[in-house]
Parts: C-alpha cells; structure tokens; sequence
C-alpha cells in the first residue's frame, strides 16, 4: 500500500500560483472598468420623467411631437427611451416633466442604440437650458 505522504513545499508553492493568478484576474478586471468608468462631467441620475420631443433639421420638423421618458438625467445631458432610433446630431426641443414643473431645453442627439422591442435608449447633450431648471436637475 502506498502511504500519502502531502509535500508542504509543493502545496505552497500552487497557492502561491493560484493567488498570483486571481491577482493577475482582479488587475485585469479593474483596468477594464477603469476603462468603461464614467466619464461625464457631472454624474447621470437614474430617473424616469415624462418626456416630449420634436425631432428637427435645420428649422424644419422632422415629424410630430413624440413622447418617451427619461432613464437618467444630469445637468449636461440625458438618456431618453424612444419609440424610433434617431440620427446623431438631430437637434430636438424637448419637454422634460420633472416634479411639478416641466423643464423646456434644446439638446442634440450623440447617440442613439436599441434597447429592446421597438425601444431605443437615445442620448442626449443639451444645446439650451435655463439656469434654474439645469439646477433641478442635479
């Protein structure tokens, strides 16, 4: 019969290896959410508001008034769900209902993805706000 003899060097020696290995794993993870961290100037708001726009080109209106809701809101910006993808740079005018009040702004699209059936998550860079109402929303 064989004994079983446990080698105390060798056991070391592949903890060592493991831990070297998830080191190596969290350092990797961490530069990937470095990475994709968020980089906007004042930090996104996780909200849902009522929300009308007018899409245009120029001064013409691309089609009716449409309406969404918001998914997140900052001073800078805001991401809409819509029902139809938009081209970057649409310029839009929109009606965000915040509270009691509804906020007017000018904004344009920088980005426009799908998000799930027939809904789109379409952000947007405010061109025109007032002061009191960018106020509101931070």
């Amino acid at each position: 019969m064989k004994s079983s003899i446990v080698d105390p060097t060798r056991l070391w020696d592949e903890h060592v290896k493991t831990l070297e290995s998830m080191h190596f794993e969290a350092k990797e993870a961490e530069a990937h959410l470095e990475s994709v961290r968020e980089k906007r100037e004042s930090p996104r708001i996780r909200s849902l508001y009522l929300t009308s726009y007018i899409p245009k080109k120029g001064k013409r209106q691309v089609y009716i008034i449409s309406i969404g809701r918001t998914l997140d809101v900052s001073k800078g910006g805001a991401k809409i769900e819509t029902h139809r993808q938009l081209d970057i740079g649409t310029k839009l005018e929109l009606e965000i209902a915040v509270e009691d009040r509804i906020i007017a702004a000018k904004g344009e699209v920088v980005y426009s993805e799908k998000i799930g059936a027939g809904l789109f998550g379409t952000g947007i860079s405010f061109i025109s706000i007032d002061e009191e109402d960018r106020r509101l929303l931070r």
